[in-house]
């Protein structure tokens, strides 16, 4: 399971940065609550259009996932780091956060349930 989580986190982040909402589609649970480090928040449906329409463009993006906690043989949490450079509404941002994403089974499919972020504090 750690390397699955692992390579699926990789899979979201590279979609995100890609633009690859068919690939995001897959791989969102349609019960996802995605906050942002903005301490805003996200469905599936509505974190797709934010991705599609273009206020949201992860421009570059740096994660690394340093642990998966192992919640029974359907859940899994992946705890890690990320930097990013994004447009949000138009305006250029550089974002680092500690991250939690939250993954479970769907049938025997892997989707992402929610995530949260802390942001650094600022220097």
């Amino acid at each position: 399971m750690q390397d699955e989580i692992r390579a699926l986190e990789a899979r979201r982040y590279a979609a995100m940065q890609a633009v690859d909402t068919e690939t995001l589609g897959v791989l969102l649970s349609d019960r996802l609550a995605y906050a942002h480090s903005d301490a805003t928040r996200d469905t599936k449906a509505s974190y797709l259009a934010t991705i599609t329409g273009g206020s949201l463009r992860y421009l570059e993006v740096s994660h690394e996932t340093e642990t998966v906690l192992e919640a029974g043989p359907d859940a899994a949490a992946a705890l890690g780091r990320m930097s990013a450079r994004i447009l949000r509404n138009g305006v250029a941002k550089s974002i680092g956060s500690l991250t939690l994403a939250l993954w479970a089974k769907e049938g025997s499919t892997w989707r992402l349930i929610a995530y949260q972020p802390t942001a650094f504090p600022k220097a």
